[in-house]
């Protein structure tokens, strides 16, 4: 639209709303593989300092992990999400957990309505931490399958509800090192 396109000559920072995300009452619906701020690199030092060292590398992971989702999403709509191999249900499961449970807002929910800025960096740590043991188990050959009965996706999607009602971030990585330690044991 020209609009669109005039206003991104001038602005350094640009997002852009998404229909679809709307319709599935995803909010806010901004699209986050379309989006984009030039300002984020003049912005880093502050991110590392008011949010941790690790903020630029976690930022990027996520990114990486999101745009791939929507990369194999594409696949899934064709010809379903059976064939896909366990290494890539877990990018799909990972990003389904980073848009449901991090991403997607309630503003009529207490605890959504904001969220610490240290709450957001542990969901951030801990959710990588669960793709990381998670991609370890499938590279050795472990069905995926197994590690979403346990159903920790699940738990970590809705942590954010959690953590605004004062549960510590710790416990929700103890939860992802003992889901990922049944899952080993059971497979030794």
């Amino acid at each position: 639209e020209p609009v669109t396109q005039n206003t991104q000559r001038f602005v350094r920072c640009f997002w852009a709303l998404d229909r679809s995300l709307a319709y599935a009452r995803h909010f806010p619906s901004i699209n986050w593989n379309s989006s984009y701020s030039e300002y984020y690199n003049d912005m880093i030092p502050w991110y590392e300092e008011n949010f941790g060292k690790d903020f630029n590398d976690l930022r990027r992971r996520v990114m990486g992990l999101l745009h791939e989702e929507s990369k194999l999403m594409e696949i899934v709509k064709l010809i379903g999400s059976d064939i896909l191999p366990d290494d890539q249900k877990l990018v799909i499961e990972t990003a389904k957990v980073f848009r449901q449970g991090f991403l997607q807002q309630n503003a009529f929910h207490k605890s959504d309505t904001y969220m610490t800025p240290r709450n957001q960096m542990a969901m951030l740590r801990i959710i990588l931490h669960l793709y990381d043991e998670a991609h370890e188990l499938v590279s050795k050959n472990i069905p995926l399958r197994q590690l979403t009965e346990t159903g920790i996706f699940a738990v970590l999607g809705k942590m954010k509800f959690d953590l605004g009602e004062g549960d510590p971030p710790e416990k929700f990585m103890t939860l992802v090192d003992e889901a990922v330690a049944s899952v080993r044991k059971s497979n030794e």
